[in-house]
């Protein structure tokens, strides 16, 4: 009994050193990538100075706010009338009655946000504008730093939303094109080969 020793079929091996030939790629291909690269070097220019400039406006706005109420807001003694009323604000104040004596004299009643644990007959502080109305306390810099900070955040998030809606309308686009042509090779192609069918 013999054994049949024949050597398996030599296997060409690709050179070594070379890459592998890409896939062909039709032109409306080529093209969409071209076009998904511009928008991303559009997105990463966009991220790196729109965000920080919406950011750096609201927070300038925000800081002539502040610089506003600190300047027309002052503190002045009051009592309290009545008992503190509604929901606890974040500050922890609450509404309540409360009257004082102005500099000419005169006896002034109203309502202002008072420490949530003030009883009735309590002398507290509260801040008025000036017009010598109660008021809320005038904003800080710690609130424009916020307004900034959110206003890039939100600017980044609606430049990414934009970025990714622009690029689905390409994809889109781009496959249209493509369907269209696939439509108009296989017009050509299909009586062609109907007509290799047997019938």
């Amino acid at each position: 009994m013999t054994t049949d020793r024949t050597p398996p079929p030599h296997r060409p091996s690709l050179p070594t050193g070379r890459r592998r030939a890409l896939p062909p790629r039709r032109p409306c291909d080529r093209c969409e990538r071209q076009y998904r690269a511009c928008l991303l070097v559009l997105l990463a220019a966009a991220l790196a100075c729109v965000p920080y400039l919406a950011g750096r406006s609201a927070y300038d706005a925000q800081m002539r706010t502040v610089r506003e109420q600190s300047a027309s807001r002052h503190q002045i003694t009051v009592q309290s009338t009545g008992d503190t009323y509604g929901a606890l604000s974040r500050s922890g104040t609450r509404t309540a009655p409360v009257r004082w004596t102005d500099g000419q004299g005169l006896s002034h009643t109203d309502f202002a946000d008072v420490p949530s644990d003030t009883a009735r007959g309590e002398r507290v502080r509260i801040w008025v504008n000036a017009a010598g109305e109660p008021a809320r306390p005038p904003l800080e810099r710690g609130s424009a730093v916020e307004t900034g900070w959110f206003t890039g955040a939100a600017t980044a998030a609606v430049l990414v939303l934009v970025f990714l809606g622009v690029r689905a309308a390409v994809a889109v686009a781009y496959d249209r094109r493509r369907y269209a042509h696939w439509a108009a090779q296989w017009e050509i192609v299909e009586p062609q080969w109907s007509k290799r069918l047997p019938t």
